[in-house]
């Protein structure tokens, strides 16, 4: 064979085996509320993280984490990312460094007053994008309750979440809530009608931590 056809085999097959590679990884943007009451569930809703999500992630699968609150489409906004290495010794590396910048954030002193829960949407759907995983999964830790920054406008345009696999979980329900829990089915169920008008696969309320795992499983 001569050399230009042995390097052009050798790309294509490179190209393959990544294109594979991606098609079995796996990307999950998790957006963690740090506004209002929620603030207050950030130590459960990283303890959920490391101990329901972070261990099940595989060589090759990719984590970001954002926190919504004042301006959620901003990189400021993003506590940590990674893609594990395909070498177990060196992603296993990078879970315990992320299990460390994790507990930093749930240490810190933050609390915003908005939450930007639709520009943090965006954000992490740029970055499941930019993953090219074959399975993309957003996990939302909220009241579901947005509050806009002042002149801040948001829209999730069709096809914005196409194959993302969207879960709220522990959706903190608020003192009106108890007074009409109609009012919080309702702001699930607007939430699900904008997902649904922007191509999500699938829009799910977890109630149980301890399913959150095995949700991201589902075929």
């Amino acid at each position: 064979m001569r050399p230009l056809a042995q390097a052009a085999a050798a790309a294509a097959l490179l190209a393959a085996g990544c294109t594979d590679a991606h098609a079995h990884a796996r990307a999950v943007c998790v957006l963690v509320d740090v506004s209002g009451t929620y603030a207050d569930q950030r130590h459960e809703v990283i303890r959920v993280v490391k101990s329901g999500l972070l261990p099940h992630l595989r060589p090759g699968d990719s984590l970001v984490v954002i926190r919504v609150g004042d301006h959620g489409y901003t990189k400021d906004s993003v506590v940590a990312t990674a893609t594990l290495d395909d070498q177990p010794s060196h992603a296993n590396a990078q879970k315990m460094e992320l299990a460390g910048k994790l507990d930093r954030f749930a240490a810190a002193d933050l609390r915003e007053r908005h939450t930007d829960l639709s520009g943090a949407i965006l954000l992490a759907a740029e970055y499941l994008r930019a993953s090219h995983a074959g399975r993309k999964s957003m996990v939302v830790f909220s009241d579901m309750l947005e509050e806009l920054p002042r002149g801040a406008q948001r829209t999730l345009g069709p096809g914005e979440l196409a194959g993302v696999d969207v879960v709220a979980l522990n959706v903190k329900r608020l003192a009106a809530d108890q007074n009409d829990p109609a009012a919080y089915r309702r702001r699930l169920d607007g939430w699900g009608v904008r997902l649904a008008a922007a191509k999500a696969a699938s829009w799910t309320v977890v109630l149980d931590p301890s399913d959150l795992a095995s949700r991201l499983e589902e075929p």
